[in-house]
């Protein structure tokens, strides 16, 4: 019994030793990012109406086309981070306040480490003055309502992506793209910041009149108009006396 016991607290001792050991390995050499801030952008803009004219130079008929204007929605959350010392890129995660499940941007974590397939370059790398400014998917910005709250958080990648050209079997616009293969380590995730969506703000309205108001109104002025038009001035004529 005494020999049973004391296998089995061995065995509880080294397995814990073993659960130690692989914890400490999955946590990062690098602290969380502790110094960043969010905020709401609104670069919506209105494209003004054109108007174009061309002549047809058989029969000399000018013809105009007018473009009619539109509106472009431009809104994004803008993430101002210090840099540590040593970043070169930054990943982020976002969801919405009131849920669990995080959304990863631009590099999802896998068991094969962070890679970014078939692209023309890595985003979101680390400036090199004291601050990097990084924009957020519009999507997820679009995705909160109005007066709804968002959580973000930034990871920094302390390494470099090594670039696998990725081979198109026709030639596409802009060049040739790559896979890139994140080689480095991570940072912990930082502390959440949560975002506020402002409420627009409604036009104001003009108050309409009613049927019943503007009755009154439209026979009002048609008899105001006519009785205008009767009374005309009295004149009186004196005869003069002779004398």
């Amino acid at each position: 019994m005494r020999k049973t016991s004391a296998l089995a607290l061995i065995i509880v001792l080294v397995a814990s030793g073993l659960m130690l050991v692989e914890s400490a390995s999955a946590q990062s050499s690098y602290p969380a990012i502790t110094e960043f801030s969010l905020k709401y952008v609104d670069h919506s803009y209105d494209v003004a109406p054109t108007t174009t004219s061309s002549t047809d130079p058989y029969t000399g008929k000018t013809t105009t086309t007018t473009t009619p204007g539109y509106h472009v929605e431009n809104k994004t959350i803008e993430v101002v981070i210090k840099n540590p010392s040593g970043a070169s890129y930054y990943n982020f995660r976002y969801k919405g306040h009131y849920e669990d499940k995080w959304t990863y941007y631009p590099f999802s974590p896998s068991s094969s480490g962070y890679s970014l397939g078939d692209t023309y370059s890595v985003p979101y790398q680390a400036s090199t003055s004291s601050y990097t400014v990084a924009a957020l998917p519009s999507y997820f910005v679009q995705s909160i309502t109005q007066g709804g709250e968002g959580d973000v958080q930034v990871q920094a990648l302390y390494g470099s992506f090594r670039a696998v050209p990725y081979g198109h079997i026709q030639p596409i616009p802009g060049g040739p793209t790559y896979d890139f293969y994140f080689e480095g380590e991570t940072s912990e995730w930082s502390s959440t910041q949560t975002i506020t969506i402002p409420e627009t703000s409604p036009s104001p309205s003009v108050p309409e009149l009613s049927t019943f108001a503007l009755f009154p109104l439209l026979i009002a002025v048609p008899l105001i108009a006519f009785f205008a038009l009767r009374k005309k001035p009295i004149r009186k004529h004196m005869a003069g006396v002779a004398g």
